[in-house]
């Protein structure tokens, strides 16, 4: 019974890639139909009816898809059984139909017939004999133009090997229209070269398949969110044709991870891990709901946190650590670094959503322990190949501003490896704390990656020249849809607003994202 759901599945499915619109399937259906009734001669019944049924019995069988299975190539396979569909005269067999109908007609009624006919037929739109599948070869070399796009990126390559990855579907004819390509593989595909084209790929697989292969180039899916999974990561950009890019790969030395919060709400949580010794460094960690995400991620890599950096004391951003230190359950942290909040100054200025009870909680379990490390602006922390510089903790700086002290005392600091650099802001905003970090750091705030203030929502103001003098590659908001999206927040216009300056952006809809650093 499976088998026979798992080919039921797959002729649907089929059926829907080949005819596109079931209006042409339908007016087939009749054809036939009308050819079995008006047709009288057997030539003519043998070439438009039996013919048809005969070519498609053959296709919907299951002894036909399961030896197509066994002897076609599986990542061609889609590809090679629709041809089979080639063999259906679908448009004579429609014409024919029409012109048995006009037969019956005469005069006025004829002419009427042939334009209905003709209107019957635009109506139903493209004709599948324009789907891919079907069509030409798009040069004369009668490859895919992305092939030939490829081999005309790498015309003036320096070298007599090519070591290149790319999709099952593009690399044979690489290989053949130019001899300097090599492939790490052959027609068995490993399981890295199906993440090329997969909708959620896992570049980390990638990368390190690239690295013990020797392979200096790998071709992926142009589509936005596979290829910027790619470019987040590091990859770098060489090209690209109509439907694919050509990238060098990157071996970041850390590995940044981004969670959403599982209550569906903003919040902060990142996971820094060295990809050589395991190194872990945390991020805040969000609310109180986030805090099986978080044990989960710092288990998954060993159980140890070397680092854990609270940014400020607002529940969707201290809560998950709150509850893990003072149940670690078996994680060890080693040292966490904060910000000194004065709390006679807390408590005078905090409103009511600033989570006074999370940072007594903080207070409270964190008292005396020896290794709580509060940070002062310009300390310095370095790892392996990874420096962290604070450009922000609370100090009479923040206190002057005067503004939202609970948010803008946030840690913002910048995390860089000899290749590639974070800029992380926490929830520090505002256009005093925009003017002063542009007028005492400058270019140091320059970085591939910036963490936006706040969430995005009312974070520095865009004509301070903060997002020009940082210049990030892409930037990421820790926000969910509901506040990306929606008018009644001002994320979506800082979103617009660095996309202008050719800035990718990257929020929870994709989850936990990934960053090489």
């Amino acid at each position: 019974m499976g088998t026979k759901m798992v080919s039921l599945k797959y002729f649907f499915s089929m059926t829907k890639d080949y005819w596109g619109s079931f209006g042409f399937a339908l007016l087939f259906a009749v054809a036939i139909i009308v050819i079995l009734i008006l047709e009288k001669e057997k030539i003519k019944r043998y070439a438009f009816l039996w013919y048809s049924l005969v070519v498609l019995v053959f296709i919907y069988n299951p002894i036909t898809l399961f030896l197509s299975r066994k002897f076609l190539e599986p990542t061609t396979f889609d590809q090679y059984y629709l041809r089979f569909f080639s063999l259906v005269p679908v448009m004579v067999v429609i014409a024919y139909m029409f012109t048995l109908l006009a037969t019956k007609l005469t005069g006025v009624k004829k002419l009427a017939g042939v334009i209905a006919a003709c209107l019957i037929i635009a109506i139903l739109g493209n004709c599948i004999y324009t789907e891919d599948w079907f069509t030409k070869a798009e040069n004369r070399n009668k490859v895919p133009q992305d092939v030939v796009t490829i081999c005309d990126i790498f015309a003036d390559y320096e070298g007599d090997v090519i070591r290149i990855m790319a999709p099952q579907d593009i690399a044979v004819y690489l290989r053949q229209m130019d001899s300097r390509f090599s492939m790490p593989y052959s027609r068995s595909l490993p399981d890295e070269a199906y993440e090329l084209t997969n909708e959620k790929p896992e570049p980390l697989e990638v990368a390190k398949y690239a690295k013990e292969n020797n392979v200096s180039f790998v071709v992926v899916s142009a589509v936005e969110n596979i290829l910027n999974t790619y470019l987040n990561y590091g990859f770098q950009l060489y090209g690209r044709t109509a439907h694919y890019a050509v990238l060098i790969p990157y071996q970041p030395q850390w590995i940044v991870t981004e969670y959403a919060m599982t209550s569906g709400d903003q919040g902060m949580c990142y996971m820094i891990q060295n990809v050589d010794d395991g190194t872990l460094i945390v991020i805040d960690g969000g609310d109180a709901r986030n805090e099986q995400i978080v044990r989960d991620a710092i288990n998954e890599r060993g159980g140890i946190v070397d680092a854990w950096i609270i940014t400020h004391y607002h529940q969707d951003h201290v809560d998950s650590f709150n509850a893990i230190y003072a149940n670690p359950q078996g994680i060890d942290i080693k040292q966490v670094y904060a910000t000194p909040l004065d709390e006679d100054v807390f408590y005078d200025v905090a409103q009511e959503w600033d989570d006074v009870d999370s940072f007594d909680t903080f207070m409270e379990i964190t008292e005396d322990a020896e290794n709580i490390n509060y940070v002062e602006r310009d300390t310095a922390l370095s790892f392996d190949n990874l420096d962290i510089t604070f450009f922000n903790a609370y100090d009479e700086i923040v206190e002057d501003g005067a503004e939202d002290i609970p948010n803008n005392d946030s840690l913002v600091f910048k995390m860089e490896t000899d290749y590639r650099s974070m800029l992380v802001c926490a929830d520090a905003h505002s256009r005093y704390m925009a003017d002063y970090l542009v007028n005492t750091y400058g270019k140091r705030l320059d970085s591939d990656i910036l963490q936006c203030g706040h969430h995005g929502n009312n974070s520095m103001p865009e004509d301070t020249g903060f997002y020009e003098t940082v210049s990030p590659e892409v930037a990421i908001f820790d926000t969910p849809d509901k506040i990306m999206t929606s008018p009644n927040y001002t994320a979506g216009a800082l979103a617009a607003y660095l996309q202008q300056l050719g800035t990718r952006i990257v929020w929870y809809k994709s989850a936990p994202n990934v960053f090489g650093l």
